[in-house]
């Protein structure tokens, strides 16, 4: 059955709705002869008649019967695949796979959104996990593109900053040192800190951070969302690092407070992330266009940063 042909299975067709070889090759535009070869060959392959002649009318055998519904299912498939591949043309009929990790989660919803306004019938496929997953989803090609902060090194990746993302030590707005000026980091570190789970970008940065000025973090309380953090900090469980963008309500509504501390804030960007190579479709590229052009006031060096 290798050798059947999408031609053979619409000239079936035709027979068996025509019940004529004249009128069927007229429809189709074929010559008498060779809708019969070509009925013939279909014949030969399959092992068994596919038409009969009764009086001047053509007939379907039980085999050409048989033939014919299996080539109108082939013709539905190809025709859900002639949609798929239009929905991949197509910015507005298009899907949008994208992970983001869980500190971006507010700020990156919030982008999603003024993007959906613009296209409203693209389908978003929002995956929201910590960095670690993240990394992994991109590594399985699971998703076209990430929203991340500081994106690896290590990875085959494409990375591009669209967004300012200041990271700030915030406190309950009681803490002892929410009136100080200019804390020094060492003061700092004797607080307890309230950190994200392993594998998460904040986490790391953080660590990273201090470990380089030579100071160690006391590591009080861990957790694995932002929110959790946040309302540990409000309750006096520690101080923390965390994105300012997603303080800011409940700084503004006077739950907490941004410490002035040395070195801070510290000055990082979100990036657009997506494996090297990868060849967007329209939707996930319009989202790209949209980030990286309306959102981010970007340095000549940023506009060309690709990770190697």
């Amino acid at each position: 059955m290798r050798n059947v042909t999408l031609r053979q299975l619409e000239i079936l067709r035709m027979l068996g709705a025509t019940g004529s070889y004249t009128k069927a090759a007229t429809r189709l535009h074929l010559t008498q002869s060779a809708v019969y070869l070509q009925v013939r060959k279909l014949e030969q392959e399959i092992g068994l008649p596919v038409t009969e002649q009764v009086g001047k009318k053509v007939f379907l055998t039980d085999g050409g019967e048989e033939v014919l519904r299996s080539g109108q299912r082939i013709g539905e498939e190809l025709e859900g695949l002639a949609r798929s591949l239009e929905h991949l043309r197509a910015v507005d009929e298009g899907q949008l796979r994208i992970a983001v990790t869980s500190a971006a989660n507010a700020f990156a919803v919030e982008m999603l959104a003024r993007f959906l306004n613009r296209h409203a019938r693209v389908n978003i496929r929002l995956n929201i996990a910590n960095r670690k997953e993240v990394l992994a989803s991109l590594e399985r090609n699971d998703v076209d593109m990430a929203i991340m902060g500081e994106p690896p090194q290590s990875l085959d990746l494409v990375a591009l900053p669209f967004h300012r993302n200041d990271l700030i030590v915030i406190a309950a707005s009681n803490h002892p040192m929410a009136e100080c000026q200019g804390i020094a980091q060492s003061d700092l570190v004797r607080e307890n800190f309230v950190l994200r789970e392993q594998g998460s970008g904040t986490r790391e940065t953080v660590l990273r951070y201090f470990s380089e000025k030579g100071l160690h973090v006391r590591e009080g309380v861990v957790m694995n969302s932002n929110e959790a953090i946040k309302q540990a900090v409000k309750v006096g469980m520690g101080v923390a690092v965390v994105a300012r963008h997603s303080v800011l309500v409940k700084m503004e509504s006077g739950y907490l407070r941004e410490l002035s501390v040395e070195g801070f804030p510290l000055r990082r960007a979100w990036h657009l992330v997506h494996r090297k190579g990868k060849r967007l479709a329209p939707a996930p590229l319009e989202f790209k266009d949209f980030l990286i052009g309306h959102h981010y006031v970007k340095t000549p060096e940023e506009r060309t940063q690709v990770l190697p």
